[in-house]
């Protein structure tokens, strides 16, 4: 109830010597969605008006000016403006300060809507806080002439019953500040925890004594409010809420009294913003981990897909059937079947019978070592899951500050430290691409390693493609597909349907002297691809 008309009008009364008949000095914000206003006296030392607009962290305060202070100047008009009074305005999360010229702030604790309204005259929005003028509700001038009075209990009992909605909505539709945190104050003191319970029941009914038990209630918490007692309830060292009285529902939690509203207003705010400070920092480090988490899985997923579909054997035995038909093949068949036509082996025409079992055989040894990579790189992938695993659980079961802020440090340098070329990735491999023909010249020569690929599209100007390799083989040819389709993406031949793409170890790739971004390729081997970005497989 930081923003409650109750604890604005007990901070109002709190804080009026100090703000009446002070000249506004300076009206700036240096934090976002926050208005600090100068206030100076002949004489004395300035003090400063601290409003927070922020959509979840709407409060007011009062507290020694800084020696000097920084930021936006904004409100321009109000400056040199002498504060006649403020006030709370009643039954609003609205605070007043009329000026000496006849104009007036209004300081709107709206929520999302929140504002400062610099108010030349009915209707009339002369400068706001933010660049949106017109008001999200209506901003009086002046105060309404009513007392707390809400009449006798049968009059209380007669509006509650034709009123609409749960007890709590018929409650802050009498009685406005009673509709959150003190509403719920109300229905537990009146009924416990069972009344409690069925405040916001749209169906629930209430009996003309409950009614009237809940204005009883109202009225003795007014007279407490009206001298108020302010503390703040913590759940652990983390702060609940603000009250200017006892909140008896809450009597679980740890209370910390104060000696002033406004003190008790500061301690709030500032603990609410360290621990909505930590709550962000924890959300961020926790949604990274479990992005990594879920990174791991899906290509451990697919890594023991490749795995379970391990081809070494079949295309071994493959060669082993060409060897063992040498003399049935007709030359320059493009297929041949055995065993009584049940199985059918693909050939290529241009090669003789034992170049076709040869080639079978070097794609079994491809195979095979794709197949041992695959391995690898499931230990390393599983060890590293494990590792987010385990941070995952301590930051969960909770971690200090200093060690999220590490955390979130650590991340952001990994990022800062990224290198200045395009990136992408694929299958947990990374895929560097060069911008311009001197950044080509950077990532192929100063950047790549020896046994990394080099990707180029053919026979046309792009960019150079690097695949970061740490085998003395090729990746799986899924991963040569993905950067060779971003290869020809970026090159000249993009618009066409398909484009040859070369590729090779960069340790087979040299330099021409004198022509930035031109290479000589050996060992090359090219693949045929559409031009785009993929989607990573992960």
């Amino acid at each position: 109830m930081i923003n409650n008309y109750y604890t604005l009008k007990a901070l109002t009364d709190e804080i009026r010597d100090d703000v009446e008949s002070s000249e506004i000095e300076a009206c700036y914000t240096r934090v976002e969605n926050t208005l600090e206003i100068i206030l100076g006296k002949p004489g004395g030392k300035s003090k400063v008006l601290v409003i927070s607009c922020k959509p979840k962290a709407n409060h007011l305060f009062l507290q020694e000016a800084p020696r000097r202070h920084t930021g936006a100047n904004v409100l321009h008009s109000a400056v040199g403006g002498t504060v006649l009074s403020i006030e709370a305005v009643r039954n609003e999360r609205m605070v007043l300060l009329r000026l000496s010229d006849g104009r007036s702030l209004a300081i709107n604790l709206f929520g999302p809507h929140a504002n400062v309204y610099l108010i030349s005259g009915p209707g009339e929005i002369a400068d706001s806080f933010f660049r949106k003028k017109k008001p999200s509700v209506n901003t009086p001038i002046e105060s309404p002439a009513a007392t707390d009075d809400e009449g006798s209990s049968q009059r209380f009992v007669g509006h509650f019953k034709e009123a609409e909605g749960s007890p709590l909505q018929r409650l802050a539709a009498l009685v406005p500040p009673f509709g959150g945190n003190l509403g719920k104050e109300t229905f537990y003191r009146a009924g416990g925890d069972d009344l409690m319970g069925i405040a916001r029941d749209r169906s629930a009914l209430l009996d003309e004594v409950t009614v009237s038990m809940l204005y009883e209630t109202v009225s003795r918490m007014r007279r407490e409010l009206s001298e108020p007692d302010p503390r703040i309830y913590y759940d652990g060292d983390d702060p609940v809420m603000m009250s200017l009285i006892e909140m008896r529902h809450l009597g679980r939690l740890r209370e910390e009294s104060f000696a002033s509203v406004n003190a008790c207003i500061i301690a709030y705010s500032t603990g609410a913003e360290k621990h909505n400070s930590d709550a962000e920092l924890k959300s961020g480090v926790l949604g990274r981990l479990m992005k990594k988490r879920d990174e791991f899985r899906e290509t451990i997923r697919k890594i023991e897909n490749d795995i379970s579909g391990n081809r070494e054997s079949k295309y071994r035995s493959t060669g082993d059937l060409i060897m063992q038909h040498l003399g049935e093949i007709e030359k320059g068949a493009g297929t041949f079947h055995v065993n009584d036509g049940d199985l059918e082996i693909r050939l290529d025409p241009k090669l003789t019978t034992i170049q076709n079992a040869q080639a079978y055989y070097e794609k079994a040894k491809k195979a095979r070592e794709s197949y041992r990579q695959s391995v690898d790189r499931k230990k390393q992938l599983t060890s590293s899951l494990e590792t987010v695993e385990a941070e995952l659980k301590k930051v969960e079961a909770g971690t200090d500050r200093v060690k999220l802020l590490s955390m979130a440090k650590a991340d952001y340098e990994k990022e800062e430290a990224l290198p200045p070329f395009r990136v992408f990735e694929t299958n947990d491999y990374k895929i560097f691409v060069g911008k311009d023909s001197k950044n080509n010249d950077e990532l192929t020569f100063g950047f790549a390693k020896p046994n990394d690929v080099f990707l180029h599209a053919r026979g046309v100007s792009g960019s150079h493609v690097i695949v970061r390799n740490s085998s003395r083989e090729y990746p799986q040819k899924a991963v040569l597909e993905f950067a060779a389709r971003i290869a020809a993406h970026y090159s000249k031949a993009r618009t066409s349907s398909i484009v040859p793409v070369a590729y090779t170890m960069r340790k087979f790739v040299k330099k021409v002297r004198g022509r930035p971004g031109a290479v000589i390729l050996d060992r090359e081997e090219v693949i045929f691809v559409k031009p785009g970005i993929p989607q990573p497989s992960r």
